[in-house]
């Protein structure tokens, strides 16, 4: 089974953190819908919710890239700044990670992309 991801922030082609998508396969741009974007300062959180996120889809080499981008993304860090978790994207199933804190005043990111703030 293919191991596909959604990154909407840091992780997307052109952000600070985009290298570490490099040997995945990318499928494009998707839509997630159900989810809102928040604006934490240095980087996005996505929160469940009424919006739609803008997101770059990609197939990843092997399963065990998901290790070093948990750890990027904190989420074994306690309490956890990011959870994984799956979502359907462009008919496909692919994990998301989603911010596991409180976004209680923050400023909503309204186009839901994070280049686009």
């Amino acid at each position: 089974m293919k191991t596909r991801l959604l990154v909407y922030g840091l992780l997307r082609k052109g952000d600070s953190l985009g290298h570490m998508m490099a040997g995945a396969e990318s499928l494009g741009e998707a839509r997630v819908a159900g989810h809102d974007l928040y604006d934490l300062g240095d980087y996005p959180g996505a929160v469940p919710g009424d919006g739609e996120l803008v997101c770059e889809l990609y197939v990843l080499p092997n399963p065990t890239s998901l290790a070093a981008l948990d750890e990027a993304e904190g989420v074994g860090r306690n309490p956890p700044l990011y959870r994984r978790v799956p979502v359907m994207a462009n008919g496909r199933l692919a994990w998301l990670y989603v911010y596991a804190r409180s976004v209680e005043g923050l400023p909503k990111i309204e186009s839901g992309d994070w280049f686009d703030r």
